[in-house]
């Protein structure tokens, strides 16, 4: 392709390369240029890619750059969103050839966006995936990677499910995507909002410039509707030029529940669906997944699903992987789940006990290398809702485990155990098991690798507590 055609809708402020020059692919990292390959210069935290520009001058054909350099080069404003807008052209703009749906938030976006494409699919509409779980089309997993995919690897995979004919893409937007500009000139037909809560203050300064972030996505640049938890404080503040419907549970919103119970079978609600009343019973538990249901019920609405599908596909709703995942051991029930913020440990625990007969008792840890301000809050958290405590380690990465377990435990007010092996920690737990009781193993959910010192090795949770007798 072109050069030429490659910078299309790019705000180029000098060209000092033939305009016809031929590419062969795009890169921007420097270990994997080829000759004839388009190199990025992206400034990073730590990395600047111009820097690497004398070194690959003999390999790449032309660099994008935000400088003036002594090789052929095409000098932009703003080079993230050049690299964002280079990828949608190379790869044939496939997002203008379907629906696409962002999903936005703290907590829920994994549970929203595949609720989102449980809904459609059942009512007929073949869907995408993409996000923390794996990428999908229909419930084929195509791939993994980050939550929000490199801007070439996204258009790749929106290429490919243009191929199969997908009509509706659902996509979780995390705020380093929004941070980075990973979706720059991609316009989501809805996007969606869950809630803000504290996350990632490892990378953001503090929790207002994490907040800022999330909210400045939703704009008329990025999308055409927003969805937006009404009774979420921080979302409540959007300020937009976008459309806005509101849903909740607390809040006067344009869609919400009443009537909110679980049973040992999910939760029952009734929907105000758009004046529409659906009474409803999802096999999903908690509250926090009725919030998640509404998102997804008014993106499948304003998709053009019925409210006849909507009911016939939260009908037929499975769990989600390391989402609130329930199994039996003969004494009680054990819950697996990805909780890893003070408010979705809040959740979880919360929503444990209307299942819970006797005590309570969780295992969890925290990641290394992240926001470490939440830890003792995590710990606090687990203690109040609690009758004990088990902590372990969590892809302790490059810190100490024991530093991170000291940190939580100063939190905690009820009974506590530690343990540096997880596996430990879990069996620990399931033997204190009694009659009525449950225990929350919260944290991975259905990660498969434990991160240590710049390796993955293999691991599951689910696995763990299989091997230990439990059944589905």
């Amino acid at each position: 392709m072109k050069i030429s055609e490659l910078l299309n809708g790019v705000n180029v402020l000098e060209w000092k390369i033939d305009k016809d020059t031929e590419v062969k692919d795009i890169k921007i990292d420097s270990n994997q240029v080829s000759e004839g390959d388009l190199f990025v210069c992206l400034k990073g935290r730590k990395v600047d890619r111009h820097d690497f520009v004398d070194t690959l001058s003999r390999t790449a054909v032309g660099f994008i750059t935000e400088k003036r350099v002594n090789v052929p080069y095409v000098m932009v404003e703003n080079a993230r969103e050049a690299y964002s807008v280079i990828c949608q052209n190379f790869f044939g703009n496939p997002a203008k050839s379907m629906k696409l749906v962002s999903v936005v938030g703290t907590n829920g976006k994994t549970s929203t966006a595949h609720i989102l494409s449980s809904l459609l699919r059942s009512a007929g509409i073949n869907t995408g995936v993409i996000g923390t779980l794996g990428h999908f089309i229909g419930s084929e997993k195509i791939g993994e990677s980050l939550t929000t995919p490199d801007p070439y690897e996204f258009n790749k995979l929106l290429q490919n499910m243009k191929a199969r004919a997908v009509e509706v893409v659902v996509s979780e937007v995390s705020a380093h995507a929004i941070y980075y500009k990973k979706l720059f000139g991609i316009k989501a037909d809805i996007a969606v909002l869950t809630n803000i809560t504290q996350d990632h203050l490892d990378f953001f300064k503090d929790f207002d410039e994490y907040a800022k972030t999330k909210l400045g996505y939703f704009n008329s640049q990025n999308a055409a509707l927003a969805v937006v938890n009404g009774d979420d404080e921080l979302a409540r503040s959007l300020v937009t030029d976008i459309p806005v419907i509101t849903y909740g549970l607390e809040q006067p919103s344009d869609v919400f529940a009443i009537d909110v119970y679980p049973d040992f079978d999910g939760t029952q609600f009734v929907a105000n669906l758009f004046d529409e009343v659906l009474p409803l019973h999802s096999p999903l538990y908690g509250i926090f997944n009725v919030y998640n249901l509404l998102a997804a019920m008014i993106c499948a609405v304003s998709l053009g699903v019925s409210h006849e599908a909507i009911k016939n596909g939260i009908r037929k709703l499975k769990p989600i992987d390391g989402r609130f995942n329930i199994l039996k051991n003969g004494k009680g029930f054990i819950v697996i789940d990805y909780a890893h913020t003070p408010d979705g440990l809040y959740n979880v625990l919360n929503t444990a006990r209307t299942i819970t007969k006797s005590r309570l008792i969780c295992v969890f840890g925290c990641g290394g290398d992240r926001d470490s301000s939440k830890r003792k809050t995590m710990g606090e958290v687990a203690s109040s809702l609690c009758d004990e405590v088990v902590l372990t380690s969590d892809n302790p990465r490059n810190e100490n485990p024991t530093d991170i377990i000291s940190q939580i435990a100063e939190g905690v007010t009820c009974p506590l155990k530690t343990f540096v092996a997880r596996t430990e920690a879990i069996s620990y737990a399931l033997n204190q098991m009694s009659e009525g009781d449950t225990v929350v193993i919260a944290g991975k959910g259905a990660e498969t690798y434990m991160e240590i010192k710049g390796k993955k090795i293999p691991y599951s949770d689910l696995e763990t507590v299989l091997r230990r007798g439990a059944r589905g």
